[in-house]
């Protein structure tokens, strides 16, 4: 990725226009979260997460992977966080990220998604994940037969809000 160098000016109350060339760059949308670090003579603005490398969160998912041998997607608005189908880290595509956005809902929905290289294809559930910040992504239960899951989708969904809204 080449670096893109704006020079800002800061008004009155200290706010600094990110170029819209870098939110294009970086896919950062009205409504985004972004963290702030700083040192001695730098500020890094990074978006934010708070599903990425959130420990509790997977460990909830992966007790009921193991327990309940469930088929799960755990997604980040821009990528697969956490799944037992699919590589974690797998950039979302235009469809997902939509359905994302719009915070839709499947219950029992025969349907194919793709995650970078690999199709997915049966039936789905999927529920928004939303904390106080917003919608931070989605969580799909997959099955190849026609099972209702969508209980478990809703009862994992809020696990994880929970555990985000606590954190």
């Amino acid at each position: 990725m080449q670096d893109v160098n704006f020079i800002k000016n800061i008004d009155n109350l200290g706010r600094i226009v990110i170029p819209m060339d870098v939110r294009r760059k970086l896919n950062i949308n009205t409504g985004d979260v972004l963290s702030i670090t700083c040192n001695d003579k730098k500020i890094e603005l990074m978006k934010y997460s708070s599903l990425e490398k959130n420990s509790k969160v997977i460990d909830i998912l992966n007790l009921f992977v193991e327990h309940l041998q469930l088929r799960i997607i755990l997604l980040s608005k821009e990528e697969v966080i956490y799944s037992n189908i699919v590589p974690a880290g797998v950039k979302l595509d235009n469809q997902v990220r939509l359905l994302i956005k719009n915070a839709s809902v499947f219950n029992n929905s025969l349907n194919e998604f793709i995650f970078g290289e690999h199709k997915v294809k049966g039936i789905y559930n999927m529920l928004p994940i939303i904390d106080r910040e917003g919608i931070q992504g989605s969580l799909i239960i997959f099955s190849e037969e026609n099972t209702n899951y969508y209980t478990y989708c809703e009862l994992l969904s809020k696990l994880v809000m929970l555990e985000l809204n606590i954190t």
